[in-house]
Parts: structure tokens; sequence; C-alpha cells
């Protein structure tokens, strides 16, 4: 077969970037939007991904959440080869050694036990060659689950009732059998994970290439001398008397049936062809954007991250994979969240795949449809937790604004306007805090967590609903909401220059200090969601003109942000992203291009510690790709903000249009990050920003770049 290093795109996508520190990446192969995501999970207690580097292995299984955090989810339908005498206890492995590309994954254990894995979409593909002494065995876990530390499995911290914000994997059911001498069936029923603690199922089939010599099954009360088992922790160990055992594992959450099925139709060549498959897949997703120029080190982080970006939500089909209901629509799960992605990661995607962002979007509506709310996060089939309100009203607004067609936006207005005008039967999974929000105008410390961070939310929320109503030509309702956006500045104390915790009497919290946090947990922070009042205090994105102006003017807020920055608040974190871009704001594109590049160095290299904060579905990866372009959105809105690319050339294929956007560097990129001169399809670009229909049909942005700092654009624009 080619070999890897032969793909233009795919030979640069390192699946091992960012699996250790706080990336939280599985280590295994997998397929763009997959449901199988395999890895290597490490024995107790693991990361959210399963996977750290140099840690004995316990199990290969098929079913992970890529760069989150919070407890344990997935790891589900485990493999352990190991040699020796058949056991209800697999020893776990050491590896020697570990090599990746895209959708391949090769491990030996100190014990001579060779390990290659593929993927396709639905099937997990194996192939073990054991050293020829003693008997070859593989565990087929059907209760393998990951289990995060400092809980006990299926635990949940205080949350509402049965439905906590935080747990960690369990076991709770399922059944093995030894179907034929070639196949085991079964299911794992579980509980535990982030954000809700409903029970999900995986279904699974194994299809060995050669009969079975042995089969022995059992769960966690002992061996069963039957052909199938059923309870918590089934297990089935298979023993072979060969030394090269290839199979596959197909993955459904819906049937058996599904399982073997995707077997017979995605996996029925051999490993190799297989393997040669996957390659070709990744090459196709990764070259609608092609770089040249820039380092080699560069080119790596931008398509490992953009390998990243595309590790999720699952594409499950229409009326396929989803165990819910059946509506003729495509479903996708584990948005897992919208709270992050929102931030670049959807407006990114619209971009190079406008059509995919428009089946995405018309889940959500599906989903909405059918449970009544739109969901801020959508793991395994439920609702989870929201973190400031719904992510997807800013998505439906920018996404009619920029002209994606084929969604029910009049529909898509109402679910909004329902988040803001209804009481939420559970504020845990829907809707909003409105009680305090419509009679105070603002969220009160009796709110429950986070009340300052929520309120800013709700208010950019509204000016989304409003701009998506003003679009539709419902210019009452655009009124409405965007006065109800003003509500921001409600929580400002012009003394601090921050946004404030207000008791519901309207007295300010005091004492306040906006540079640290107000409990011992950062989710749990009675006013700010995971960062400090100083950090939110950004997050005027309605309005950052105003913000600039609060602060005293261009000047004084230049002078804001370089304090931000020098005495190190910032952090890699979803909610500050947009930071080293507001220097814009205050006409100073030159520090806006030094941050986002010190943004760049700082907290994102190549290797296994190469991510500084959680993946988080895709919001990392789309900030180093965006910053790497040149090219930055603001999200809800139709701008991008410019400062300086890394690559002199970036072609973005946009979409099944056959359009293409080319960034340009006139003088070549390296060494540079200051821009000297810009132009739209030859024309003087006289601002640091286009607009999404400046782009959308194709075209042409040209820079040119300079090792030092110059006027060009310096305080000669407005936004």
């Amino acid at each position: 077969m080619k070999d890897y290093k032969e793909y233009e795109h795919a030979a640069f996508a390192d699946p091992f970037m960012g699996v250790d520190r706080k990336g939280n990446f599985f280590s295994g192969p997998y397929l763009p939007y997959g449901v199988v995501r395999m890895g290597a999970d490490m024995i107790y207690p693991q990361s959210t991904g399963g996977y750290t580097t140099g840690r004995p292995v316990k199990c290969f299984s098929h079913t992970h959440i890529g760069g989150s955090g919070g407890g344990g989810r997935y790891g589900n339908v485990g493999i352990t080869p190991y040699i020796g005498e058949p056991t209800a206890h697999a020893p776990y492995m050491e590896l020697e050694l570990e090599e990746a590309h895209a959708g391949y994954y090769h491990a030996v254990t100190r014990n001579n036990i060779e390990i290659e894995l593929t993927a396709t979409h639905h099937v997990g593909c194996h192939r073990y060659l054991f050293p020829q002494t003693g008997s070859s065995n593989i565990m087929i876990d059907a209760g393998s689950v990951i289990q995060t530390a400092g809980k006990l499995p299926g635990e949940s911290m205080p949350g509402r009732g049965h439905i906590g914000i935080d747990g960690t994997g369990a076991s709770v059911g399922g059944f093995v059998e030894h179907f034929s001498d070639t196949e085991i069936i079964g299911r794992g029923d579980f509980v535990g994970g982030w954000g809700h603690q409903f029970p999900y199922s995986v279904y699974f089939a194994v299809k060995f290439d050669a009969p079975m010599e042995k089969c022995m099954l059992g769960n966690n009360r002992g061996i069963y001398p039957m052909r199938s088992v059923y309870g918590e922790n089934c297990f089935a160990t298979v023993l072979f008397e060969r030394n090269d055992i290839c199979f596959s594992v197909g993955i459904s959450f819906v049937s058996i049936a599904n399982a073997r099925n995707y077997i017979t139709e995605e996996a029925s060549r051999p490993f190799d062809d297989i393997h040669e498959e996957a390659l070709n897949v990744w090459e196709k997703s990764l070259q609608r954007i092609h770089v040249d120029g820039g380092s080699e080190e560069q080119k790596e982080l931008f398509y490992s991250l953009f390998a990243r970006l595309l590790a999720g939500p699952s594409d499950l089909g229409t009326d396929q994979e989803f165990p819910g209901w059946k509506s003729g629509v495509r479903h996708f799960n584990d948005y897992y969240c919208l709270w992050d992605s929102v931030r670049n990661a959807n407006s990114l995607i619209t971009l190079f795949d406008p059509e995919l962002e428009r089946d995405m979007l018309n889940c959500l509506l599906d989903i909405a449809d059918k449970t009544g709310w739109l969901p801020d996060a959508w793991i395994a089939g439920h609702s989870a937790m929201i973190q400031g309100g719904s992510s997807a009203d800013v998505l439906f607004s920018e996404a009619k604004r920029k002209g994606i067609e084929g969604i029910d936006y009049e529909k898509a207005l109402r679910f909004m306007r329902k988040n803001h005008e209804e009481k939420s039967p559970d504020t845990w999974l829907y809707g909003r805090f409105t009680e305090d929000y419509d009679q105070l105008g603002y969220l009160s410390t009796d709110v429950p967590r986070n009340c300052v961070s929520k309120h800013l939310e709700y208010t950019y929320q509204d000016w989304c609903i409003g701009k998506l109503a003003q679009a539709l030509g419902h210019d009452e309702i655009w009124e409405k909401y965007e006065k109800e956006s003003e509500k921001i500045w409600n929580l400002w104390r012009d003394d601090l220059k921050c946004f404030a915790p207000k008791n519901q009497d309207g007295s300010w919290v005091e004492p306040f200090d906006p540079k640290r946090y107000y409990h011992s947990h950062h989710s749990f922070d009675p006013y700010f969601y995971e960062a400090y009042s100083l950090c939110w205090s950004f997050h005027a994105w309605q309005d950052f003109p105003e913000l600039v102006r609060r602060h005293g003017g261009n000047e004084a807020f230049t002078e804001h942000l370089d304090r931000f920055f020098d005495e190190g608040h910032y952090r890699s974190k979803e909610i500050m992203l947009h930071v080293p871009w507001l220097y814009l704001f205050a006409g100073r594109p030159d520090k806006a291009c030094e941050r986002v590049r010190e943004c760049m160095e700082k907290y994102f290299s190549p290797g296994r510690k190469g991510l500084s904060d959680n993946e988080d579905m895709g919001c990392q990866s789309a900030f180093y790709m965006c910053a790497a372009m040149g090219l930055y959105p603001l999200m809800g809105q139709t701008r991008y903000l410019l400062c300086a690319p890394v690559f002199d050339l970036t072609v973005i294929r946009l979409g099944n249009s056959g359009k293409e956007l080319r960034i340009e560097v006139k003088n070549k990129a390296e060494g540079k990050k200051y821009i000297a001169g810009a132009w739209i399809n030859g024309q003087d670009l006289s601002r640091p920003w286009v607009e999404h229909d400046e782009i959308a049909g194709g075209g042409v942005i040209t820079f040119e770049l300079s090792e030092r700092p110059g006027n060009f654009w310096r305080n000669g624009y407005e936004f």
C-alpha cells in the first residue's frame, strides 16, 4: 500500500498531538465524524480521553470523546490481547513502542505482542501478532468504560436531582453471547460522565477471521460455562492456537443487527485495504484547506488540529444510528459542547463545509421538535448541562446572515425566543433563569452558580435572536431583543472596569476582586463560570466599541489589554480565545498580530503535550487554524478579523460550490508577523476585517507582511 508519508496533507496529522496534559485526546484511529473512535485506555484512573503516555494499558476500546474535560464517558467495548492461560482478569499491557498516523495505530508490548488498529465509520479493525510461544488470547470487555479519578463508578457531583454536573462511567448491565465459532455479540449498558446521568447502550459484534479454539464467558460475579452471560461487566475471553489474529468490531447504538451489518458493508476486506482507505478518506477531508509555506512544525500543527476538529460530533446518519426516534433528519451525537464549538469552530466549518453546518443545525431543530427545547449540549442522546444559555441561538443567527440555506429559520426563531420568554422546567438542561432577568434586568446572586457569566451570555444570545428576527423581516422583534441585549451593561462596574455580581436589592457584592475566584471549583463559582471576572469582562460581543469607550478609549483599552496579558491572566480558554484580536477595536492591529502569534507559540506545540487546555469540540483547533490562516471569525456575526498569516498560501475549498478562497502573502510569511498592506480581489482593504459575503463566493485576500510594526491600519478605521 502507499506509504502515509506520500500523502500531501494526511502525512502531517499526528494522532498523538495533544493526548497529554489537559489535551485529553484519545490516541487511536477514527474517521471524520465517525461513530468508532478507537484508542488505548490506561489503567485506573484514566483521563477523560482514556489515554496517558507511559502508563500501563488496560484495553483498546472503540468509543471516545476527543479532548473534553469532566468525568469519564465511553471507552466502551474494550479489547485486551494477552499470552498464557485464559483468565477472567486480563493482565495490563506495557508498551515498548507506539506509532500512529491518520487512521492507523501500531504498538508493541513488552512481551512482544504486536498491535495494529484501523477504523471505518462504524467498525474498529484489529490485527495482532503474538509470539510463537504460548497461547494467544483476546479478551472482549462489554463493561469497559472510562473512569476518571475522585469518584465512584456512576457517582455524580451535586447537581439537580439525579442529574449531576459530573460523574465517572459505570457498567450497569448488558450481555455477551458466543454466537458462532467466529462471532461474539453483545451489548453494554452504562451511566456516568460529564453533563448528565442518563444511561446509554452500545451494541457490538466481533467477527474473527478464523474459528476460536475456546471461549470463556463471565461477569463481575464469576465465570459462566454457558453460551451467554448477562449483567454488569460482562466479558468474553477467546483462545486461539495461532499467533496471527485479525478481527473486526462493529459498533451500533441501535442494534446488534446494525453492528453485524457494518462489518459486512465496511470491513469485509483485508486489514491493509481498510487502512489505505482510511488514509484516503483523511486526505480527501484535510485537502479542503491547503497550505503552502510555513515551517514543517506549523504544517504539522495545522493538520493535526484539523484532524482534531473533525473528530466530532459523530454522524449517525438519517434514521440509522440514533435510538431515540426516526424523523428523516440526519442526526449527530455528542455536541460536547456547543458552548465550546460556537466560539470559532462552527464558523470555520461554515466556510469549508457549509452543507455539514446546515445539517448539524437541522439536527438541533429536530431535537428541539422532540424535546421542546434547543440543546446546548447533546450527549449520548440526551440534553446535558447548560453552561451559559443556548449557544444554538448564536449559530442559527449567524447561519442565516451568512446565507446558509435549507434551514427553517422561522422555526429556529420560535425556539430561540422560547429560551427567553418561557420558564424552563429544568434550567440544568433547558432554557434560562428568566425571573431575575425579566424583573430586575440582570441575574442576581440569588441565581445558583455563575450568575454574571450567564447574564453576559443571555444578553448576547438576545442580540443574536434580534439579528435573526431582523433578517427575517420581524422588525418589532428585532427592536425588542436589541433592547434586551443592552442589559449587558446592568452588571458593569465602572469603578472596577469589569462586570460584577449584584444582589437582588440592586446593591453590588462587596468586597469584590475581579482577579479571583469565589469557589474552590471554578465550575461552581457563584458569579463566573470557569474563569474570573477580569477574563469574562471582554465578553461584550454585541458591542466591543462600547467596551473600548467604557475603558476610556483606544489608548486606555490597549493598556488594559497589555496588563491582562503581561500579568498572566490570559489562558487558552474558550471564553478568552477572541481576546488577542480585541486590539483591533482599539486601532492597534500591530498589537493584535503580536499577541495572536504569542498565543500560537505559547499554547500550541507539536507532540503529546501540545495543547495547554482541553481541545473541547474544535475550539482550540479552530483558534490555531484560523490564526495561522490570518482569518478569525466573530461568533454569531458575519465578520472575520485579520492578522498576519504564517503560510505563504492558504486555499479554502468552499464546500460543494467548486469555489475557493485564497489567502496569499506577496513577500513570504517566514519571520514576519505584522501587516504592511492588504487587498481583497485586488482592491485596497482599508480595514482589518472582511465580511462573509465578500469571500463566500470565492476570492483572494492578499497580504504584504513586515518584520517590524508600522502604521498600516493604525487608528485608521471604525467598527
